[in-house]
């Protein structure tokens, strides 16, 4: 142990996405603070590797698991005796599941600092009605014990005080932070050349992202172009049928690490999702000089100017996003026009600032415990 503040982060599943790399790069990046990483059932060998050969201390907790009840009882009893052990200064929960048992957890060790970062609203049209209402309960309830919530956008905030979760005070916004340099200086990728206008997306591959509504507007493009699908999840080997019956101009590419020089290679980006946070592929493409159409949801607003950096809109409206693709496929000036302004609007997105925000607020919350 050391003299710096004792910090544990707990997430669901130890995967690629966005809140994983959130999560590790505050983890790398603020060194004043002692990090412990815990996460669920699920996760990437590798992501574990990167952790602890860094000297990050890691525990995974076999009984969290996604959206699963019968097993939460029991990861509480067990992170609250793990926490008991180790005398943390803050608990810092991610993703509903994790926050929920971790939160109740902090709870019943006495914990003197709780931190909670909602990486995306978990209360979706797409799903089930009750399983909404269930998880909304457990929020407000485990806002009780939270001193902290963070989200990555405002109207993140919004939604959860209009479901009576927390109060304003709570909470506070911080931005998914990215290497703009990375993205604005990549080299195209060579595996990217299709002929036409080249379009990508990527993304897990699991469900509320929108792949059949993009694979509708595809097949009623007439004009040339090219489609990359990068990422990697459970719907894979239903997504690659469906490219291969609909007869799609669609690459599924896999999970890559090289999604720099990806962007770099493509012409427009492409998210029709149901369901997201502040999307940290939305900021990529942004950086790489990408016009970006997107769905109105979330904080994806608070990315994408619309009609001015990319087009928005709503879940489900093939039509519209036929529409909107069309308009930026035709047209190389307007492509250009937007992603002139999607890489002025990215500077409020850089990881140095999403880390000084996260200091700040870490200081705050230690201060208040000492209170």
């Amino acid at each position: 142990m050391t003299d710096s503040p004792q910090v544990f982060h707990l997430i669901t599943r130890l995967l690629k996405g966005g809140a994983e790399e959130k999560t590790i790069q505050t983890i790398f990046g603020l060194d004043e603070y002692e990090f412990t990483l815990g996460y669920g059932a699920e996760f990437d060998s590798e992501q574990v590797s990167r952790l602890e050969s860094s000297g990050v201390e890691t525990h995974r907790f076999r009984t969290i698991r996604h959206y699963n009840p019968i097993t939460a009882l029991p990861a509480v009893i067990s992170v609250a005796g793990y926490l008991r052990r180790e005398e943390f200064d803050i608990v810092h929960t991610h993703s509903t599941e994790a926050g929920i048992i971790g939160r109740f957890a902090a709870a019943i060790a006495n914990v003197p600092a709780v931190v909670h970062t909602v990486h995306g609203i978990p209360f979706a049209e797409d799903r089930n009605m009750i399983l909404n209402r269930f998880v909304c309960h457990c929020e407000r309830f485990c806002a009780r014990w939270t001193d902290r919530i963070v989200t990555n956008a405002d109207a993140i905030t919004e939604a959860y005080l209009q479901r009576g979760i927390g109060c304003p005070k709570q909470y506070t916004t911080v931005y998914s932070g990215i290497n703009l340099d990375r993205f604005r200086n990549a080299s195209p990728a060579d595996d990217v050349n299709g002929s036409g206008v080249r379009i990508l997306m990527v993304s897990r591959l699991a469900d509320g992202k929108g792949f059949v509504d993009l694979f509708d507007a595809i097949e009623a493009i007439d004009e040339e172009i090219s489609v990359y699908l990068v990422g990697d999840g459970p719907l894979y080997d239903e997504i690659e049928e469906s490219i291969t019956e609909r007869d799609l101009p669609v690459s599924l590419l896999g999970y890559r690490s090289d999604v720099a020089s990806i962007m770099a290679a493509c012409d427009i980006f492409v998210l029709p999702s149901y369901r997201e946070g502040t999307p940290r592929v939305i900021t990529e493409a942004m950086a790489s000089g990408l016009p970006v159409v997107s769905t109105d949801i979330a904080g994806i607003p608070e990315q994408v100017a619309d009609a001015k950096s990319g087009f928005l809109i709503q879940p489900g409206e093939s039509v519209a996003l036929v529409d909107r693709l069309r308009q930026l496929i035709i047209s190389a000036g307007l492509r250009e026009e937007f992603a002139s302004v999607a890489q002025k609007r990215v500077e409020r997105f850089s990881v140095k600032t999403m880390l000084s925000d996260l200091d700040n607020m870490y200081r705050i919350v230690l201060a208040d415990a000492r209170d």
